[in-house]
């Protein structure tokens, strides 16, 4: 019977990889709850401002902004802020549609630190949402 000594470890285990993954898809909501979803809100507000529709819908592994021009009849932009994941847990990530003055639509997925640098999801501030956005509605005007 020495057998179960090793099945109660697997089962212990198991249990502890899922309550790690439980505690980190947890933390990833509210990253999304209390830092993307208030800063695409922030931005469809200041859109809505300048004449575009905005609007910006949330889901349990992202939200998702999109933004129309010409009476919401042409998109501009999607941007999306999504989860990756990596070896120590979920990372958030920038993910955008951008349709160019010229109608051609080209689709970018980046990190909100620039390639080799390391970050957690804590570092990542409403402030950096923001900026990524700006970078990449920029590509809607050609910039």
């Amino acid at each position: 019977m020495a057998d179960w000594k090793q099945e109660l470890e697997n089962i212990c285990l198991s249990d502890s990889q899922s309550s790690r993954a439980e505690r980190e898809n947890a933390r990833f909501v509210k990253f999304l709850n209390e830092v993307a979803t208030p800063a695409l809100n922030e931005i469809a507000d200041e859109m809505r401002r300048l004449g575009r529709v905005a609007n910006v819908r949330e889901a349990p592994a992202s939200t998702i902004l999109t933004i129309y021009r010409e009476n919401a009849s042409v998109e501009e932009i999607c941007y999306s802020v999504t989860r990756q994941y990596v070896s120590n847990g979920i990372l958030p990530r920038a993910n955008a549609r951008v349709v160019r003055m010229n109608s051609r639509t080209t689709t970018h997925d980046e990190p909100f630190r620039p390639e080799g640098v390391p970050y957690t999801i804590d570092d990542v501030t409403k402030d950096d949402v923001i900026r990524s956005f700006l970078t990449f509605y920029r590509m809607t005007k050609g910039q």
